[in-house]
């Protein structure tokens, strides 16, 4: 893949990435026990989920007494038996934290590479962005096999108190888990960023919003960097429009920002054009080692 200089789209990436980075402090899981409805961030996603699996063990031990003999009037209270196998979305539930501080993580990561190396933006970013999406399934299937659950909970009258039968009926219906508004962001913003990366989309569009018409036109151009540090080089043009142009060069050192001067139509032993001032405002590096930069004039004052 390669990887653009452009300066629009690099602060799109950062943008991305601080926005995603953000939803550690948003809710990340919905969760409704029977003590109340609530919102779960990064914070304490691990403790809330420790405790959802406790309470959902201590309901599927709940039997009503008259199964053990007795009476309809007794006040006693429900005794504890084997309890009913909870589904395996539920047992696994500890993994939903792992995923999302995953997801966290990769974001991290990528944030700091763009930032200072530009090597794998994009791919740390769509790791992120695959653990922030079986977080949501997993959440998904949590919250379909606990319905299920607690409907073979409630029919097979494994809830039912003596004094109250429709207090444990209304404890089991209250558990609900889905995934929280900060979980759905930070998963969109972590697939969009490789999608806008491999695609190119941001340098596309900013190319064909372009006002000034591009004419695909071959000719000799001379660069001269005006950082004597860099070498001059003889290189062809792609194309060109009223501010400026697009060449191929041999040479990967040009960056978003560059000052060079440049002649056109170069011939041997003919006459030389004037230089025109300019600046590279995108970079193009390509695996065969070529390179692509497009050239704004400046203007003479």
């Amino acid at each position: 893949m390669t990887f653009s200089d452009y300066k629009l789209e690099r602060v799109g990436f950062s943008l991305l990435l601080c926005i995603a980075l953000l939803m550690f402090f948003q809710p990340l899981v919905r969760l409704h026990r029977h003590d109340g409805s609530q919102t779960i961030n990064a914070l304490n996603i691990r403790y809330e989920t420790s405790q959802l699996q406790s309470d959902l063990r201590i309901l599927g031990t709940i039997k009503d007494p008259t199964d053990s003999g007795a009476s309809l009037g007794s006040s006693a209270a429900p005794i504890a038996v084997k309890p009913m196998p909870i589904p395996f979305s539920l047992r696994m539930a500890s993994l939903v934290p792992w995923f999302v501080f995953g997801a966290l993580g990769f974001c991290l990561l990528a944030l700091l590479d763009h930032l200072f190396l530009q090597k794998a933006v994009a791919t740390l970013s769509l790791v992120g962005a695959c653990a922030g999406a079986i977080a949501v399934l997993h959440m998904m299937l949590m919250d379909s096999d606990l319905r299920s659950w607690t409907d073979i909970l409630i029919n097979t009258a494994l809830l039912s108190y003596s004094d109250d039968p429709s207090g444990a009926i209304r404890m089991a219906t209250s558990f609900l888990v889905s995934p929280g508004f900060g979980l759905y962001v930070l998963t969109a913003c972590l697939f969009l960023l490789p999608i806008l990366s491999f695609t190119r989309a941001v340098p596309r569009v900013r190319s064909v919003a372009r006002r000034g018409r591009r004419i695909k036109v071959s000719q000799p151009v001379s660069l001269r960097p005006v950082n004597s540090r860099y070498p001059e080089e003889n290189c062809t043009s792609v194309n060109v429009s009223e501010g400026g142009l697009l060449l191929e060069t041999s040479l990967n050192h040009y960056y978003v920002g560059m000052e060079v001067y440049l002649t056109r139509n170069v011939r041997a032993g003919g006459p030389r054009n004037p230089e025109e001032h300019g600046s590279v405002v995108r970079v193009e590096r390509a695996q065969s080692g070529k390179c692509r930069i497009a050239i704004r004039i400046i203007p003479e004052a």
